[in-house]
């Protein structure tokens, strides 16, 4: 036998003892007409109450099961909520306590977990408070004289050292004059400069710079472009070869670079592997 589906209209092919049972030719046409026509016992199942969204004020629909004490048509309506009166959330469990400030000497309250902590009731006396407290220590300041210009000012006792200067151009002055960094005395010193590479070291240095065709192996910059002669590097140092200038000054040991900052930077990291 053949009928017409109730949702769609589609004819179906139906037995005879079914013919009052089936309405439908699927699942999906039984669901889509029941969500357009629910059945009258649906409603009458229905457990589910209408309350408003405490945020936005919304009407939603929850079971009772689900009805709390603030109740939200979603996430952000929630968020938002506990953003605005989240200081407000469980205030009676609060515990506060009375104190003094140690300013004004007014009373404020504080919660108790704070009794130890708190000592002001509001910025201005905690910025007196501290300005009060600069003003003791600015008197516990020691009194000195510039190493370099010996010029007076003052520093805290803790920054006061063996040397004392009254700005960082004294420093750099002090240091340069005296050379107390400088030579055997830096940290970086490495035996100094050797002014002699043997009787062979100006024709390695010549043949060296033409085969790397006048340029710095390292940035690349040519001698017309750098404006003199480049520099001639020993990549294994010279003294290392202990006096023994044939090998140190082999080709194969020896590289044009520019001066600065490449040759120098060289050097730089060698200072850095020694150390």
């Amino acid at each position: 036998m053949k009928k017409n589906c109730l949702n769609c209209d589609k004819e179906i092919k139906v037995k005879p003892s079914h013919y009052d049972r089936k309405k439908y030719c699927s699942r999906a046409c039984k669901t889509d007409y029941q969500r357009k026509n629910p059945p009258q016992f649906w409603k009458e199942l229905k457990k589910k109450q209408t309350i408003n969204c405490i945020y936005c004020n919304n009407e939603i629909e929850r079971k009772p099961s689900e009805i709390g004490e603030r109740n939200f048509c979603n996430h952000e309506c929630k968020r938002l909520y506990q953003l605005k009166y989240g200081h407000l959330i469980n205030q009676h469990l609060r515990k506060d306590v009375t104190i003094i400030c140690k300013t004004c000497s007014k009373e404020f309250i504080v919660p108790k977990n704070r009794q130890k902590t708190a000592k002001y009731c509001s910025k201005n006396c905690l910025g007196k408070a501290n300005g009060e407290r600069a003003k003791v220590q600015y008197k516990m300041r020691t009194i000195l004289y510039c190493t370099n210009c010996s010029k007076k000012f003052e520093k805290k006792p803790s920054a006061v050292r063996v040397l004392n200067f009254c700005s960082i151009e004294c420093m750099g002055i002090y240091y340069t004059e005296s050379k107390m960094f400088a030579g055997a005395n830096s940290g970086t010193w490495a035996g100094g400069d050797i002014n002699y590479y043997g009787p062979n070291w100006l024709n390695q240095r010549r043949i060296v710079r033409k085969r790397d065709n006048y340029i710095c192996q390292d940035c690349g910059v040519t001698e017309k472009e750098y404006g003199q002669e480049l520099s001639v590097h020993h990549i294994i140092p010279f003294r290392e070869f202990n006096g023994d200038w044939e090998k140190a000054n082999q080709l194969s040991n020896l590289i044009a670079l520019c001066e600065y900052p490449c040759h120098r930077k060289r050097h730089s990291r060698m200072v850095d592997d020694i150390v």
